[in-house]
């Protein structure tokens, strides 16, 4: 009996391991290598970024020493109706970017979801804005749908008697926030197409087969076979869109500067973190939005992650 009782308790302990001399080298080789990525990670990542939680409770111009005030920062924000404006606007466009460039890379891949050269071209054509940089592609966008009537867009609108006067896209607080979706859709919806390819492309032929046997139209077979094969696609596009567009600055930086011109309807929360820090320097209270918009972020993804287990099926790998 006792020795039942050991041999039980063996079982559950297992004996630890001591480790070589050529494995305990072969460790530090590995540490070593790694090494570089780790310092980076320490002194450019989480550095920062606990520094800038210790600047949220503070009062700090970058002239003085910070003042530690609490939650100060915090109350004043949610009391600030320029963090509130932009706060809301920063949601408001992503909820309609974030979903607008899914459906869009996806329509586009189930069009180019064909073999042939050809096919290869007009992919190529459509990934190329994926891959201009962003500051670049605004200005292409800014000098294209320029409100004089030398704009590219707005020449041939007057030229084809679509329109009598200019259109102020970017000028006007009632068109920049659509203009600016415009060159979202534009310069997203390229790189959206290539995973959604990959997907369309891993879905089982003899499902599809199988469903027309049985008689299903198009549309059937997109909504009961191939959705609930890409659904784990659909849930990467979704989150990776997600924290993009909730971070989204440069495209409004060129576009709007630190104002978020024009009347502030490009005003996202990352505009109004870049004119509190190096506008006003007042680094706690830039660094306390920039905390808020964290915890945000970081809900909002959780909320995405446990509602997956709904919605998401892996192949072979249940829910």
């Amino acid at each position: 009996m006792a020795s039942a009782v050991l041999l039980r308790r063996d079982q559950r302990v297992p004996r630890r391991h001591r480790l070589s001399r050529q494995e305990r080298r072969r460790l530090r080789e590995g540490y070593l290598f790694i090494s570089p990525v780790l310092l980076g990670l320490v002194i450019w990542v989480f550095g920062p970024m606990f520094l800038s939680l210790y600047y949220s409770f503070t009062s700090y111009n970058v002239l003085q020493a910070p003042k530690f005030i609490g939650l100060a920062n915090y109350r004043e924000l949610f009391n600030d109706p320029e963090f509130v404006h932009s706060f809301k606007i920063t949601l408001i466009y992503a909820a309609t970017s974030v979903p607008g460039s899914l459906v869009i890379g996806l329509l586009i891949a189930l069009l180019l979801n064909k073999p042939g050269r050809t096919m290869r071209f007009y992919r190529t054509i459509f990934y190329i804005p994926s891959v201009i940089p962003v500051v670049a592609g605004t200005e292409l966008w800014g000098t294209m749908l320029s409100g004089s009537k030398y704009g590219v867009v707005n020449y041939i609108l007057m030229s084809a008697g679509l329109i009598k006067s200019p259109m102020l896209f970017f000028s006007s607080p009632n068109t920049a926030f659509w203009s600016l979706l415009i060159l979202v859709f534009w310069g997203s919806a390229g790189a959206s197409m290539i995973i959604w390819l990959a997907a369309l492309q891993s879905v089982p032929k003899d499902l599809i087969e199988a469903s027309q046997v049985d008689g299903a139209g198009v549309l059937r077979r997109f909504a009961s076979v191939i959705v609930p094969l890409i659904t784990p696609t659909i849930f990467f596009n979704l989150v990776l869109g997600m924290i993009g567009a909730l971070q989204t600055f440069a495209t409004n930086f060129v576009l709007g500067g630190d104002s978020g011109s024009p009347l502030g309807s490009l005003d996202f929360v990352n505009i109004f973190i870049y004119r509190q820090a190096f506008g006003n320097f007042e680094m706690g209270y830039a660094s306390a939005a920039a905390w808020v918009m964290f915890a945000v972020i970081l809900v909002l993804t959780l909320l995405v992650f446990r509602t997956s287990r709904r919605w998401v099926f892996y192949v072979g790998g249940g829910r």
